[in-house]
């Protein structure tokens, strides 16, 4: 197994390096290790910074953390789904159009925010084409974190930070220029591709 060296990985995926197969796997255990011992629900203390989906695109990814702030002078949170649910203009429950999961209306949130003492409920998994949509009177957001969602929906991105007063502030942004230097690397790699396969 190779050495534990954090630093000198972060360094390297900054520069969009890929990390070797034996670092992963030591890197991966690392990982696994530590979230072993976590309880699946976690206090965090404001200031923090709410991210939603990202999907794998690393540009978007480092655009992010340069609106954001850089690790640790900002806590950020990547969200996990709410059980495959999403919120919608309806009273109680429906069976999702997606195929699975649930539908959940204004009655369900308040419910629930009643129930749990909370104000807001902040929640990923749904494009937003704003980077961040409002349901509910405010006691429920969809933030949304990857722009131009696969590369072809040109959709906004944002992050919603809380505040130690509890006020929102949200960044919304455009997609890493970064993107559309690779995307003309993407076309270069397929122009040459299709001419040596007719060559």
């Amino acid at each position: 197994m190779s050495p534990f060296e954090p630093d000198k990985w972060i360094e390297q995926l900054m520069e969009c390096q890929h990390l070797s197969e034996p670092d992963m796997k030591t890197l991966c255990e690392r990982v696994r290790s530590i979230l072993m011992e976590e309880s699946n629900i976690q206090p965090v203390s404001s200031p923090v910074t709410i991210c939603g989906d990202i999907h794998g695109q690393f540009w978007d990814l480092l655009e992010l953390l340069r609106k954001g702030g850089d690790v640790p002078q900002t806590s950020y949170i990547f969200m996990a789904h709410l059980m495959w649910s999403d919120p919608d203009e309806i009273d109680n429950w429906a069976i999702s159009p997606r195929g699975a999961g649930w539908l959940f209306g204004e009655n369900v949130t308040r419910e629930f925010n009643h129930v749990n003492s909370l104000k807001l409920i902040a929640r990923a998994h749904q494009l937003v084409q704003e980077g961040y949509k409002y349901l509910f009177d405010e006691q429920l957001v969809t933030v949304w974190s990857a722009p131009n969602y696969c590369y072809r929906c040109g959709n906004m991105a944002s992050i919603l930070t809380i505040r130690e007063d509890g006020s929102r502030d949200f960044t919304v942004y455009d997609a890493a220029e970064e993107n559309e230097r690779d995307n003309g690397m993407r076309q270069q790699r397929k122009a040459g591709a299709m001419s040596a396969y007719f060559v």
